[in-house]
Protein backbone atom coordinates (compact mmCIF):
# COMPACT_ATOMS: atom_id res chain seq x y z
CA UNK A 1 0.00 0.00 0.00
CA UNK A 2 1.36 3.47 -1.04
CA UNK A 3 2.32 5.66 1.97
CA UNK A 4 -0.36 8.75 2.15
CA UNK A 5 2.02 11.73 2.28
CA UNK A 6 1.68 15.23 0.62
CA UNK A 7 4.81 17.38 0.46
CA UNK A 8 3.37 20.43 1.26
CA UNK A 9 4.55 23.52 1.64
CA UNK A 10 8.64 24.34 0.58
CA UNK A 11 9.25 27.01 3.09
CA UNK A 12 12.61 26.22 4.77
CA UNK A 13 13.41 26.57 8.28
CA UNK A 14 10.50 27.17 10.95
CA UNK A 15 7.10 26.12 9.82
CA UNK A 16 5.28 27.55 12.27
CA UNK A 17 3.19 30.02 12.95
CA UNK A 18 0.80 27.81 10.11
CA UNK A 19 -2.51 27.93 9.08
CA UNK A 20 -4.55 24.54 7.23
CA UNK A 21 -5.37 25.08 4.02
CA UNK A 22 -7.41 22.75 1.97
CA UNK A 23 -10.34 22.33 -1.00
CA UNK A 24 -13.73 22.00 -0.60
CA UNK A 25 -14.89 18.98 -1.78
CA UNK A 26 -18.31 20.05 -3.37
CA UNK A 27 -17.65 24.07 -4.30
CA UNK A 28 -13.50 23.20 -5.00
CA UNK A 29 -13.24 26.36 -3.14
CA UNK A 30 -9.84 27.04 -1.36
CA UNK A 31 -10.97 26.76 2.73
CA UNK A 32 -9.46 27.62 5.99
CA UNK A 33 -9.73 25.95 8.78
CA UNK A 34 -11.27 28.39 11.57
CA UNK A 35 -12.86 28.37 15.49
CA UNK A 36 -15.98 27.57 14.11
CA UNK A 37 -15.18 25.33 11.29
CA UNK A 38 -13.99 25.51 7.43
CA UNK A 39 -14.32 29.14 6.20
CA UNK A 40 -13.56 30.78 2.76
CA UNK A 41 -12.20 33.49 4.65
CA UNK A 42 -8.23 33.51 4.97
CA UNK A 43 -7.93 36.10 7.87
CA UNK A 44 -10.70 33.67 10.10
CA UNK A 45 -8.35 31.12 9.72
CA UNK A 46 -7.25 29.31 13.12
CA UNK A 47 -3.44 29.98 13.63
CA UNK A 48 -0.89 27.21 15.16
CA UNK A 49 1.51 28.71 17.26
CA UNK A 50 2.81 25.47 18.56
CA UNK A 51 3.81 22.24 17.38
CA UNK A 52 0.30 20.68 20.07
CA UNK A 53 -1.45 23.23 18.21
CA UNK A 54 -0.33 22.11 14.73
CA UNK A 55 -0.81 18.20 14.94
CA UNK A 56 -4.35 19.32 16.71
CA UNK A 57 -5.31 21.07 13.98
CA UNK A 58 -3.61 18.32 10.97
CA UNK A 59 -5.90 15.85 12.95
CA UNK A 60 -8.76 17.93 12.60
CA UNK A 61 -8.45 17.99 8.72
CA UNK A 62 -7.53 14.66 8.29
CA UNK A 63 -11.37 14.41 10.01
CA UNK A 64 -12.43 15.91 7.81
CA UNK A 65 -10.79 14.29 4.57
CA UNK A 66 -12.35 11.20 6.01
CA UNK A 67 -15.68 12.51 5.87
CA UNK A 68 -15.27 13.58 2.61
CA UNK A 69 -15.94 17.44 3.86
CA UNK A 70 -12.36 19.13 1.74
CA UNK A 71 -9.86 17.25 -0.04
CA UNK A 72 -5.69 17.67 0.40
CA UNK A 73 -5.62 19.76 4.27
CA UNK A 74 -2.19 20.72 4.56
CA UNK A 75 -0.23 22.76 6.95
CA UNK A 76 1.05 26.14 5.53
CA UNK A 77 3.70 28.51 7.09
CA UNK A 78 2.59 32.05 7.59
CA UNK A 79 3.99 35.32 8.50
CA UNK A 80 1.70 37.52 10.62
CA UNK A 81 0.68 41.31 9.23
CA UNK A 82 1.11 44.10 11.51
CA UNK A 83 -2.59 43.24 11.84
CA UNK A 84 -2.49 39.89 13.00
CA UNK A 85 -3.36 38.31 10.00
CA UNK A 86 -1.56 35.36 8.07
CA UNK A 87 0.17 35.79 5.10
CA UNK A 88 1.39 32.08 3.76
CA UNK A 89 5.04 32.27 2.74
CA UNK A 90 5.07 30.16 -0.06
CA UNK A 91 3.70 32.06 -3.47
CA UNK A 92 2.24 29.03 -4.49
CA UNK A 93 0.24 28.94 -1.07
CA UNK A 94 -0.07 32.87 -0.91
CA UNK A 95 -1.99 32.52 -4.66
CA UNK A 96 -4.65 30.76 -3.44
CA UNK A 97 -5.12 31.86 -0.23
CA UNK A 98 -6.19 35.17 -1.91
CA UNK A 99 -8.19 33.85 -4.70
CA UNK A 100 -8.54 34.00 -8.54
CA UNK A 101 -6.36 36.44 -9.72
CA UNK A 102 -7.35 37.96 -13.09
CA UNK A 103 -10.04 39.68 -11.06
CA UNK A 104 -9.44 40.33 -7.22
CA UNK A 105 -12.42 42.84 -6.59
CA UNK A 106 -14.92 40.40 -8.21
CA UNK A 107 -16.17 36.67 -7.15
CA UNK A 108 -15.55 34.58 -4.03
CA UNK A 109 -12.65 36.30 -2.77
CA UNK A 110 -13.95 40.08 -3.15
CA UNK A 111 -16.62 39.36 0.10
CA UNK A 112 -13.10 39.31 2.40
CA UNK A 113 -10.35 42.03 3.46
CA UNK A 114 -7.29 42.00 1.33
CA UNK A 115 -4.50 40.56 3.62
CA UNK A 116 -1.76 42.98 2.72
Amino acid sequence: MAKDHRAGSKVRGDKLPAILMASHLIEGDTVFLGKAGWTRDPSAARIAHDAETAAAMEAEGKAAAAANAVIDPYLVPVDLSEAGLPIARHFRDAMRQKGPSVHPDMGKQAEFAPLE
